[in-house]
């Protein structure tokens, strides 16, 4: 075993995709015994509030149930689906190709060296994705270059809430349920206890709030998910000004 591997995940980010290959057959179940998953995914891409034609970038695609949500609020738009996971593509394109054809494509890509040109999206949808990234500025600086001006940008995450009680009830859930019962269900505990600790580890809402704003955006916002997922899980939206800042400004 190389010394890179069995270090924590926590610990090497870059490792991350690889073990989504190892469940990525299986993590569509996983995911499916997760109250309200998919539907949280479409009320994020719903608060976008896109016109319906728009070309989104879905960031982190996973096996496609964010891109299906993106799809579902562009009637007329297309998706271009990101991951650097070859097995989670391999079922996404399964998953969406035959039902939604030229609307949606694939691209193996690492979402901290994306190759597409300036200005090449109207909005960009990133859905569990940016605390996995090894340099999250970083990574916002690149999706800020790809945005066109006046373009959208919305993180589907989870970020502990700025209350006593949002992490030791995150640790309740992760520890309680989504270990022991993924665990069996895909045969590994690895990547969902990294799971439990990069949610720990990452930004509270208006850190990341901060964090959009320093990397250009404006009108950056955080906005939690319902019910039982306010504490833990949020929307965040943020927009390319329409005319870069004056210089010296």
């Amino acid at each position: 075993m190389s010394k890179a591997h069995a270090l924590p995940l926590i610990e090497n980010k870059p490792a991350v995709p690889k073990e989504f290959n190892k469940i990525a057959r299986r993590y569509d179940l996983a995911t499916f015994l997760n109250q309200g998953y998919s539907e949280d995914l479409r009320l994020s891409a719903k608060r976008m509030g896109l016109r319906g034609d728009e070309r989104v970038l879905d960031l982190c695609c996973g096996t496609g149930k964010s891109t299906r949500a993106c799809l579902e609020a562009l009637p007329n738009g297309q998706v271009v689906g990101v991951d650097f996971s070859e097995g989670m593509l391999s079922v996404a394109r399964e998953n969406l190709l035959a039902t939604y054809g030229e609307r949606v494509s694939f691209q193996l890509q690492d979402a901290m060296a994306l190759d597409f040109p300036d200005e090449s999206f109207d909005a960009i949808y990133m859905a569990y994705g940016i605390r996995n990234m090894s340099d999250a500025e970083a990574c916002l600086r690149q999706l800020y270059r790809l945005l066109k001006p006046g373009g959208q940008v919305c993180f589907h995450e989870y970020s502990l809430a700025e209350r006593w009680y949002a992490r030791p009830y995150w640790w309740v859930l992760g520890y309680g349920f989504v270990v022991p019962f993924c665990t069996v269900l895909t045969g590994t505990s690895r990547i969902f206890r990294y799971l439990i600790k990069s949610v720990d580890r990452f930004l509270r809402p208006t850190a990341f709030v901060q964090a959009l704003e320093r990397t250009g955006f404006v009108r950056a916002s955080a906005q939690p998910l319902p019910f039982w997922r306010a504490p833990i899980l949020h929307t965040f939206r943020a927009y390319k000004p329409e005319h870069p800042p004056a210089a010296g400004k």
